[in-house]
């Protein structure tokens, strides 16, 4: 229950990082507010070795680093997609993925799975369906679909990969993950001549939105330390909130019939959780 606790806790954190966060993105872009999100999570996660200061292993900065690659994916494809599409689409689409392949990656590693964490996977992807269903017929359908699956691809490996990092150095692990990162992304927004760092008037929202990411990484790596799979699970309830703040804050769209797509990843998790 505590793993599930951390996990959740790290979701509902998801969830208000994406109410600041989404704030950014429409007077600037996508890739700036990915940016300043993992700016002032790196800060935050840094700031946080004071108190739990772990042991240095190199295992743990390679797999950190490679995890760090693989959120800077989800982040940067996450928001993209939102500036296309409604967030009963992309989050959903991104938890879904984001669960499965952590669950392939423990059945390689002969994790414990019972059938009821086997049925939930299933039961996720029939919501999976019912989100996307529909998705063919409104404008840029490729690419809305094409930003959805590669943030959970992204978000799926970055968090696969923090089950081979030992306890003692989870500190460590995280801290890397939130500074490769920024140091990846940084060129890419370069690149693109995008804004490096939030506009005025939203940098306040981009430190508490960097600040929430920062806990949810930190509470993400506390739950595996208890129960990796029903912590990976559980994170993925994001889209509930993450939905909610769409609907509410920012006037998402969202038909009955994605709501329920919604509702069935949701129990899916809580069955592969509860499993």
């Amino acid at each position: 229950m505590i793993g599930a606790s951390l996990g959740l806790l790290a979701a509902v954190l998801i969830g208000i990082a994406d109410l600041y966060g989404r704030r950014i993105t429409p007077v600037s872009s996508s890739l700036t507010t990915a940016l300043s999100l993992q700016m002032f999570a790196a800060l935050f996660v840094a700031a946080s070795l004071l108190l739990w200061p772990g042991q240095i292993e190199l295992a743990a900065i390679l797999w950190g680093a490679c995890s760090g690659v693989g959120f800077t994916i989800g982040l940067a494809c996450y928001y993209k997609g939102l500036s296309t599409a409604s967030s009963a689409i992309i989050a959903p689409l991104s938890a879904v993925l984001s669960v499965f392949i952590p669950f392939l990656w423990g059945v390689f590693r002969r994790l414990d799975m019972t059938p009821l964490s086997v049925g939930g996977v299933g039961v996720a992807f029939c919501g999976l369906i019912l989100v996307t269903r529909g998705v063919f017929s409104r404008e840029r359908p490729r690419g809305v679909l094409r930003w959805g699956l590669c943030s959970g691809v992204g978000y799926g490996i970055g968090q696969a990969v923090l089950l081979e990092v030992s306890l003692e150095a989870g500190p460590l692990a995280v801290s890397t993950q939130r500074f490769m990162a920024f140091m990846v992304l940084l060129p890419v927004v370069l690149g693109r001549r995008n804004q490096p760092f939030p506009p005025r008037g939203t940098r306040l929202a981009a430190a508490l939105a960097g600040l929430c990411a920062g806990g949810a990484s930190v509470a993400l790596f506390q739950g595996l330390r208890f129960d990796p799979l029903s912590t990976i699970t559980t994170v993925a309830v994001f889209p509930v909130f993450t939905v909610a703040v769409g609907r509410y804050f920012y006037a998402d769209s969202i038909t009955k019939r994605q709501g329920i797509g919604v509702l069935c990843a949701l129990v899916g998790t809580i069955g592969v959780v509860i499993g």
